[in-house]
């Protein structure tokens, strides 16, 4: 009897631990290779474990909401006779003769599918079987369908090798279900009920989120600076860009013009553009622009990264924003995806709010908080001469960690940025 362990890998980044989210199997159970045992959280994203071989679950190491670190075992498996005898069927009986041979079984193994037996050839079919009618789906997914009680197998996918997506559970929600179901807030894990009070488990994507946001708060000296901005010339921009967006495909938000200007306005206060080693007491100023911005999900908050946005045109930022806030919502954001940023922008503004005092991604240094944009009076002057005016007005939030920005270098960086954003076109003849 052969015993396999699978253990919790490292996947890079600094992530040392994760959470037991899931298990998608039991003791007892027989698994296919490549079949999800375990969904994993960890502090960046969610990691699905899969069996490296086949074979039958003898044990469960980690209960779900347990934590396990690099290195440690998450479950046992009794390898099948059949996985262990695959490599040795496959083996020739006789070593090539010549030097064609040998370049044809380096290069062509179905040279030795004769020698596979029987039995084999019947599991291998009843495996493919199996992964045909396994589901593919992001933990996101898998989460929701359970919730709203639907059988993953009954809806169609329509992503990579037949994933089943969140559009796509949308669409089977709709053609099921009354349409205020998929309309209604994300319903609130179930908790234990004592009397009239119920405690439901900090796990997966909160407990990240409780962590990480306590940690800055502990770490970093949070002060905030508001301002406000008038969103004429943007508006206007964006009115006339919208022709120019549907021919190539995207949506011109207002997100993906706030972080062009942005870029100028940090390469002129690189010390906005930078985190802190506490271990070491340096600050590292990042000469790279890797612009990290919240997204709403079902299970909260997550912050995709836009590598070198600096490097990208407006039309290529609106489709990437895209692009991630998709993947966050599905669930499919990869490591790379929500790493290494260097500053983060979040926006309330679809939802409401005039003003807040965001926290800070540690550890990072600055972020800047994205307000509604409202129709309000304000005083201007036209020809030397104040005047009242309806203009379409933004409060932006600056958090930024006193340690290292003082209040009048903060102060001027959302002055250069707000000149960036009523003047969008002066950047353009700043660049080289």
């Amino acid at each position: 009897m052969t015993i396999k362990e699978v253990k919790f890998a490292d996947i890079g980044e600094g992530v040392h631990e994760g959470e037991i989210l899931e298990w998608h199997v039991k003791v007892g159970d027989h698994v296919d290779e490549e079949q999800l045992l375990v969904e994993v959280n960890t502090e960046k994203v969610n990691a699905e474990i899969t069996s490296p071989v086949s074979g039958t679950v003898v044990s469960i190491e980690k209960k779900e909401g347990e934590i396990v670190k690099v290195g440690e075992t998450l479950v046992k498996i009794e390898v099948s006779e059949t996985a262990a005898d695959i490599s040795k069927s496959y083996e020739p009986t006789t070593a090539p003769t010549t030097a064609t041979e040998q370049g044809m079984e380096e290069k062509d193994d179905s040279l030795f599918t004769a020698a596979v037996p029987i039995r084999t050839v019947k599991r291998r079919e009843a495996r493919q079987e199996k992964t045909m009618t396994r589901v593919l789906a992001a933990p996101a997914v898998r989460r929701r369908a359970r919730e709203a009680g639907v059988d993953l197998t009954q809806v169609p996918g329509t992503g990579p090798g037949g994933r089943i997506t969140q559009a796509d559970l949308d669409r089977f929600l709709s053609s099921t279900q009354e349409p205020q179901i998929i309309t209604k807030a994300p319903s609130i894990p179930r908790g234990q009920v004592i009397g009239n009070i119920e405690r439901i488990p900090l796990r997966g994507i909160r407990r990240t989120i409780a962590q990480t946001m306590r940690k800055s708060k502990d770490t970093a000296a949070h002060y905030t600076y508001f301002e406000e901005v008038d969103m004429s010339a943007l508006d206007d921009l964006r009115q006339k860009a919208k022709a120019m967006a549907e021919e190539r495909g995207v949506k011109l938000t207002y997100l993906a013009l706030i972080i062009k200007c942005l870029i100028p306005a940090l390469k002129k206060f690189p010390l906005l553009n930078a985190s802190v080693d506490d271990e070491k007491q340096e600050i590292i100023i990042k000469h790279y622009y890797n612009i990290g911005f919240a997204v709403d999900t079902p299970q909260g908050l997550v912050v995709p990264v836009i590598k070198n946005a600096d490097k990208k045109n407006v039309w290529q930022l609106a489709k990437e924003i895209r692009e991630l806030a998709t993947k966050a919502r599905e669930g499919k954001l990869t490591l790379n995806d929500v790493t290494d940023g260097t500053f983060t922008v979040t926006s309330i503004g679809n939802i409401g709010g005039v003003m807040a005092t965001p926290i800070i991604r540690w550890p990072e240094v600055a972020i800047l908080g994205i307000m509604k944009t409202k129709l309000r009076p304000v005083v201007i002057e036209k020809y030397g001469k104040p005047e009242i005016a309806i203009r379409p007005m933004m409060y932006l939030s600056l958090t930024l960690d006193h340690r290292i920005i003082d209040g009048a270098v903060g102060a001027r960086f959302m002055n250069t940025l707000i000149y960036y954003m009523e003047n969008p076109g002066v950047f353009l003849l700043e660049e080289e």
